[in-house]
């Protein structure tokens, strides 16, 4: 009998942290060599969506981030995960990000026009790990190319070009998977000119599927792990439930509503502390 990879079966395991009903439906679309994506849609697209493209991290692929995308889904948003250097492991091209958003926007209506899609609102893009940082250059250089940035977790942005907000970011204050919290989400912070966010995720340990490990951290917003890091934690349901709703606060304050602290912030069960705008992490 075929054993089943750890990664693999812990996917799994998850799959049964998040309840079925919260998956919703999404497409496959190849339209480039460079450019993969999986475009995940509500049961009800509204008239005018929001809609999301979160560029993938290293070595991962447009499949990994189903979970995130759900929560989203629920919102009323769009979601494309999106891996703009496909077959590549590294992420970080500005200029393939560019160009795989580029062929999203371009597309998009097409491929959901038969599940009622009308127009985008606003785009938000951004990206997670290594496709964090390849948004933020892209956007650096043409600023046009999103009306907003969500970015968890994003990977070494100190040398990133500066972008301007509204930007929401994910991130730690534990150093998880090589990625320094120094250069990840608050560089990015730091890095956006305008109205910014940065959601930092508190310390916190416990026993895991390979010991004693920071219960959040660089990979919980896989539904798997990243290859290459040593924590192999199962992130719980809640966590995606919480980014989820942070992200419905910044969409509502930033395009719908008044900019300020206390409507970006929400009660989450994620242990998080909130920075907004000229605030220091």
């Amino acid at each position: 009998m075929k054993l089943m990879r750890l990664p693999t079966l812990l996917g799994l395991l998850g799959l049964v942290l998040l309840s079925p009903a919260a998956m919703a439906a999404y497409v496959d679309k190849d339209p480039s060599s460079d450019c993969s994506v999986r475009v995940h849609y509500p049961a009800s697209i509204p008239s005018a969506a929001e809609t999301f493209v979160v560029a993938v991290g290293t070595a991962m692929s447009r499949s990994d981030y189903d979970f995130l995308a759900a929560q989203l889904n629920g919102k009323g948003y769009v979601v494309v995960a999106m891996d703009h250097a496909r077959g590549n492991m590294v992420k970080t091209d500005a200029g393939k990000f560019q160009a795989c958003a580029n062929l999203v926007k371009a597309n998009i209506a097409g491929w959901l026009a038969p599940h009622g899609f009308s127009t985008v609102a606003h785009w938000i893009m951004g990206g997670h790990s290594a496709g964090g940082q390849a948004a933020q250059n892209a956007i650096s250089a043409n600023p046009a190319l999103t009306d907003a940035i969500f970015s968890i977790d994003p990977y070494n942005l100190s040398g990133a070009g500066t972008v301007t907000g509204p930007a929401l970011y994910w991130g730690f204050t534990t150093t998880t998977c090589f990625v320094d919290v120094d250069d990840a989400a608050k560089a990015g912070y730091y890095g956006t000119g305008g109205q910014r966010v940065l959601v930092r995720v508190k310390k916190k340990y416990s026993f895991g599927p390979c010991g004693y490990s920071p219960k959040y951290f660089h990979c919980s917003f896989c539904d798997g792990h990243c290859p290459g890091c040593t924590n192999c934690m199962t992130t719980p349901n809640h966590f995606f439930v919480d980014v989820g709703n942070t992200v419905q606060k910044f969409i509502n304050a930033a395009f719908y509503g008044t900019w300020s602290k206390a409507n970006l912030t929400v009660a989450t069960t994620t242990p998080v502390d909130f920075f907004v705008d000229s605030d220091a992490p």
